[in-house]
């Protein structure tokens, strides 16, 4: 996959997440109850030894056939994160 970079959404305030290869990917579905709200955006060095839920390698292969790739975040991506001043977002992992 030619992607260099990658989003996270993550379910309401569930641990459910969804990686995908295009910010606003219009094949995941939000539930009106638990909406998908952008949570990061990552690159593949940050994802490779799968500490924040998921393998890279069969991530891609999913959101190549489907769009986006679902899995249980980790206590390492849904902890407490530190918000840079500058963008209001959180930090990368």
């Amino acid at each position: 996959m030619a992607a260099e970079r990658f989003y996270i959404y993550r379910c309401g305030a569930t641990a459910s997440c969804a990686l995908t290869a295009v910010k606003n990917e219009p094949r995941l579905r939000a539930e009106p109850s638990a909406p998908w709200q952008f949570w990061m955006q990552v690159t593949r060095n940050q994802v490779e030894d799968a500490s924040i839920g998921f393998g890279f390698d069969a991530a891609v292969k999913k959101i190549q056939s489907d769009g986006f790739f679902l899995f249980t975040g980790t206590i390492k991506l849904l902890g407490p994160q530190s918000k840079p001043a500058s963008s209001g977002e959180p930090d990368n992992v």
